[in-house]
């Protein structure tokens, strides 16, 4: 397995410098750069030009890319072109709300999703089946921002059960639990756009995947044997059922981070979805190409991570070949 792990390693790096050589010329290609978005109209032509040099986004954007990549090979993102704040602080400020939205989210969608697609698969046609391919429907029907604006009318301003945005109310001084049950009152909405949406795929793919292997032939075999239907279930159905769904999981969890973009954005999440699009609009290329930068890590990542459980949970997969 070492040697797999290795080449795919070798391939993520080959692969996270075309993406990030790509988003980079991208940037910087565009019409106009930053100076044009923050300078000060009273600056003469030499001061914008000693300040581009000293951006140094007045060099071709290959040599651009080559110094970004160095001072990135010493774990420097470089400083924001708006505030003159170190990008690393940037990033340790707001990957925290970040994670704590879409951990939360993704682990109530593994949860819901397993219980409610192995239920419908074992139960097909039942109430629960009917209910949740509504729910599947919804979620892939249901823009993620026309979900969040019909959350925050309804339960924000109808009813004012949940605050409209923000992570924690800055009105109050909250310490200790109170500021533990602050930030889960400010997460319930956001968490439950971001389920929604995330969960319908999985839980179709999960039902899907369980009702192929209670059809398969061993699990006839183990009837006829008088198994019960409890021990067909979770002995014989689920590890052979639930092996692609370990694939989409490792696969769907850096496409659900960076899917949190939206819905931050919304509810005014102080998260790192939020500063790429402002970052986007600011044309602050070092901001945006540090989050651009991590997202391709985490698929990178992810998609290893699936390959080696798969090939742990099935003994039949041979990751060296």
């Amino acid at each position: 397995m070492l040697p797999f792990i290795a080449k795919r390693g070798l391939q993520g790096v080959v692969l996270l410098i075309i993406v990030s050589f790509i988003s980079f010329a991208v940037m910087n290609l565009a019409p106009g750069n930053a100076m044009q978005t923050f300078i000060n109209p009273r600056m003469s032509p030499q001061e914008i030009t000693r300040a581009e040099a000293a951006l140094g986004i007045d060099k071709p954007v290959p040599l651009q890319y080559l110094s970004w990549v160095s001072n990135l090979a010493k774990g420097n993102f470089g400083y924001s072109v708006r505030n003159g704040q170190s990008v690393t602080a940037l990033l340790k400020q707001r990957a925290g709300p970040t994670l704590l939205l879409t951990m939360t989210s993704f682990v109530l969608i593994v949860v819901i999703a397993l219980g409610i697609g192995i239920y419908s698969a074992a139960r097909p046609y039942s109430i629960i089946d009917y209910l949740s391919t509504m729910l599947v429907f919804a979620g892939i029907s249901i823009p993620s921002f026309f979900f969040g604006l019909s959350l925050i009318y309804l339960f924000s301003v109808q009813l004012g059960w949940f605050p409209t945005s923000g992570f924690e109310s800055y009105s109050a001084d909250h310490q200790g639990w109170a500021l533990l049950f602050d930030r889960l009152w400010h997460m319930v909405l956001p968490v439950c756009v971001l389920t929604l949406t995330g969960i319908a795929g999985i839980l179709r793919h999960v039902r899907s995947s369980v009702s192929e292997a209670l059809r398969q032939d061993y699990v006839r075999t183990a009837r006829s044997k008088g198994v019960g239907e409890v021990a067909i279930l979770f002995k014989h159905a689920l590890r052979n059922g639930l092996i692609p769904v370990v694939t989409l999981l490792g696969l769907s969890l850096p496409a659900f981070f960076a899917g949190s973009v939206i819905t931050e954005t919304i509810f005014a999440w102080p998260g790192m979805g939020r500063l790429l699009v402002d970052s986007v609009f600011a044309r602050d290329y070092p901001v945006s190409m540090a989050i651009n930068t991590i997202t391709a890590v985490l698929v990178i990542v992810g998609s290893l991570v699936a390959d080696v459980l798969y090939g742990l949970i099935d003994p039949r997969v041979r990751l060296e070949s």
